[in-house]
């Protein structure tokens, strides 16, 4: 989501460079009593002045503009899974907080499914919050190899140190037959 973030702070302030130096330089012209370069100000200020807040027009771009701003603050409010993920001390007295990366984990534990016999193309996804870990593991392969994917993701996950109960999840998808 960082990603899309930046991209579209990127995109909205490149627009509003754009408009606001293309409006400078419209005031430049005016001020100096020449004619306007891209925008002539009699034919999108008359109708301006002439609506009202009840046209449709305004109500429909009033509507718009409300939509896109409630999408947006739902996707920044929204709850996205943390980057990092608290995991359990193994010994000592010092209390010390660990953690690790929740995409390493996740691609750490599809290497290790993948390694089991008639499984591929592993998926993994990590839910839940820092300390309380939802596991969903869906690799390709015969529905008999549950238990031996169960198996690999409990001793990856203790060889992590993830905290326990871990909420674990096998999703086997039918694996790709070959034409």
């Amino acid at each position: 989501m960082r990603l899309v973030n930046r991209l579209l702070a990127l995109l909205f302030g490149l627009a509003l460079l754009a408009g606001g130096l293309l409006l400078a330089a419209e005031a430049v012209l005016a001020a100096v009593g020449r004619p306007p370069w891209l925008i002539r100000f009699d034919t999108w200020l008359a109708p301006l002045q002439r609506s009202t807040l009840g046209d449709p027009i305004v109500l429909a771009i009033a509507f718009a503009v409300a939509a896109v701003g409630l999408l947006l603050l739902f996707v920044q409010v929204r709850p996205w899974a943390p980057r990092l993920l608290a995991i359990r001390r193994r010994t000592g007295t010092e209390p010390v907080r660990w953690s690790v990366y929740r995409r390493s984990v996740e691609r750490q534990l599809c290497v290790a499914v993948d390694a089991v016999a008639g499984v591929g193309e592993t998926t993994a996804r990590l839910r839940g919050k820092r300390s309380r870990w939802r596991l969903t593991v869906s690799p390709r392969g015969r529905g008999d190899s549950r238990g031996q994917v169960r198996e690999v993701v409990a001793g990856q996950l203790d060889r992590i140190a993830a905290p326990l109960p871990v909420k674990l999840r096998v999703s086997m998808r039918r694996p790709r037959r070959v034409a």
